[in-house]
This record gives structure tokens, sequence and C-alpha cells, in this order.
């Protein structure tokens, strides 16, 4: 399947408060899909997974305000492209630097800019493993991708023998262990961050998700809870928010939001869910609603799959209903909508036509 890519940075250059300095905003519109074929990388003259060896920052150009680095790295893994030992890290020390450190892990897919191979924000490149050794096994990101490449080179991963296996970090502490039975994984695998507290656990029957899966923060708190039926959501699923305070945000939050540390101590102590999905037992999402940290309801989403519509529901900070907005195919407006004042009393509303347009529109004065 041909991949569809959109790809657009975005780098803004404001002044604040009079100062000459330029405060940088970065923004991608991105949607990459798996890679599958050879097309998939064509617009790639070297994709490789690279240990970073060095980061150097270049002179600034006359002729931009944005900085570039010399990156120079240890090929891992090549699959595209010559033996290079560095390239161009364009866009460093702004909102677009994309945060290599020496000592990570990247899968690079590099393009061709002035004439030399370079990366940026808003390419594939994807951090694999960290300068410490954590790797994203929660989301996937930079597994997964050494994982499509391998199977589109032919580069066959190896068959695991039954029992459990274990990976470790770098410092030689435990990362990860998974039960294989008939070279599938089966039964539960745990994952740990460095500091030896769990950082996931998951059920597979034939290397399919099965039963609950739950990850969690580095401080050992509950990340989220699903529920899988051969690697398909069911049930219900739920994001939580994180309890971690750090010594900066203490300070932050206790002048500008909360009046001593026990108030802030009180809310940010609950565990609180922040996301929680409803699926049926064939994986179709029912409902979802977000929560504020104090547990106070934000939006509430119903799903009808039969016309590819939704019904989307805002509350007031009071948890008073503020808006009742449906829509079909997925994001056209349909139907009327309704706003509601903190007290619960109806104020704007309109209806929507065939093609999404306003009508019928209400405004009190």
């Amino acid at each position: 399947m041909k991949q569809i890519l959109k790809s657009v940075c975005v780098c803004i250059t404001t002044l604040i408060l009079a100062v000459n300095a330029e405060a940088l905003a970065c923004s991608c519109i991105i949607d990459f899909q798996a890679i599958k074929s050879l097309d998939d990388t064509k617009d790639y003259p070297f994709v490789a997974l690279v240990k970073i060896t060095s980061e150097t920052a270049n002179p600034p150009s006359g002729s931009t305000p944005f900085r570039d680095a010399t990156l120079g790295f240890k090929i891992i893994e090549k699959f595209k492209g010559k033996d290079i030992r560095g390239l161009i890290e364009y866009d460093i020390q702004s909102s677009c630097d994309m945060g290599i450190e020496v000592g990570d892990e990247w899968l690079l897919f590099a393009t061709e800019r002035g004439g030399k191979l370079s990366i940026g924000a808003c390419n594939r490149n994807v951090r694999y493993r960290d300068k410490d050794g954590l790797r994203d096994w929660h989301f996937k990101r930079g597994i997964q991708e050494l994982e499509d490449l391998r199977k589109l080179y032919g580069r066959a991963e190896k068959r695991n023998r039954d029992g459990v296996d274990k990976q470790y970090y770098p410092d030689g502490k435990l990362e990860i262990e998974t039960t294989y039975h008939e070279g599938l994984k089966n039964g539960i695998r745990t994952i740990y961050y460095r500091n030896g507290k769990i950082f996931g656990k998951q059920m597979f029957v034939n290397d399919s998700l099965q039963g609950k899966s739950e990850w969690f923060f580095p401080s050992g708190q509950l990340y989220d809870q699903k529920f899988y039926r051969k690697n398909i959501l069911i049930n219900v699923s739920r994001v939580y928010h994180d309890t971690t305070v750090t010594d900066r945000m203490k300070q932050f939050l206790v002048r500008d939001f909360y009046k001593t540390e026990d108030s802030l101590r009180k809310t940010y102590g609950r565990i609180q869910v922040w996301l929680e999905a409803l699926y049926d037992y064939n994986g179709k999402i029912v409902s979802s609603k977000e929560y504020s940290r104090w547990g106070v309801i934000r939006q509430e989403n119903f799903y009808h799959f039969q016309n590819s519509a939704y019904t989307s529901v805002f509350y007031h900070d009071n948890g008073q209903v503020h808006t009742v907005n449906h829509f079909k195919d997925n994001a056209i407006p349909t139907g009327h909508y309704q706003e509601y004042d903190p007290e619960g009393n109806p104020t704007k509303s309109w209806d929507y036509d065939a093609n999404g347009r306003q009508i019928n529109i209400y405004i009190p004065k």
C-alpha cells in the first residue's frame, strides 16, 4: 500500500515583551502510515538505527534564525544508504529541537537538503532507546518502526525458546520478562523501569493481547488500564492523571493555582481518572469521557456506528452541561446545536442543514 504522507513543519518567530529574542513554535501536521513497502522509504536516501556519539552546534547562519548541528553516530543496523558517521540536524535549540542526546539510539530517516543528508522534527525520525536504555514499550514508538523495517527487508526475527525470556538494560538491570510457548508470547509479559518499578504488565495468548493490560508511571502509580480480546480493545479503558509533583512544579502551582501546599497535596494526591472509553465485545467504541484532575467531567462523546455519527457533550466547571452537538460522517455537524449557561438554562442554539451549514440561529440578547 502506498504510504500517504502529509508533513508540514512550521516555525513561527515572535517578539516577547519587546525583547530582541525569538520564541519559536514548532508545529508538525503528520499522517505517517505504517511502513509496509519499499515505496514508503523512497523519500529517504539513508535509513538506519544509530547510536548518537556527538552533537555539535554549528555557527548561526545569517540567512535564517534557526541553528543546525552536526550529528555524529555509530550505525547499529542499516537498511538503506551508505556507511556514514554523521549528518546535519536542523532547528536545534528551538521548539523544533528533536531532543536528541548523546547516548540515545535513534531510527533515522534522512532526507537531502542543500545537497546534504539531514534530519528534522517533521519526518519519520524516532527515538528507539534513550541514553539510559529505556524503550517505549507502552506505545512502541521506535520499536514498531524497527520491526516493520526488519520485516520489509527480510531480516527475520529469531524464534524465541519456550520459557521466560529476559532482556536487560545496558547497565545489567532487568528490563523485560516475556513468557513464550511454541515460539509465541503466551502468558504474562512484565516490563520494568530502571529503578526496578513495574513499567507495564500484559497478558498474551498466541502473540495476541488477552485480558487486562496495565501501565504505570515511574512513581509506581497506575497510568492506564485496558482490556483486550484477541488484540482488540473491549470493556472499559481508563487513563489516569499523574500525581507526581516535582519541586519546580510545586512552586509554580502553589504560586499560581493553589493557596497552600496542603490544598495542592489534596488535589494531586488523589488517583483520578482522566480519560475513559467504553468498547463493545467487537472492539467498537461506545462512549468516551474526559475528567478534570478534580474529578469533574469535561467532555463526553456517544458514538453511533450505523451512520458514522456521534454526539459530543461539553460541561461547565460546575458539572452542568455546556454544549450539545451532533456530527455525521465522523466530522460534519448535523441536527440541533444547543448551549446552556452554568445554571442549566438554554442560551444559544441553531440547526444544521444537510451540508453542515448553520440555519435557524437563535442568540439571545
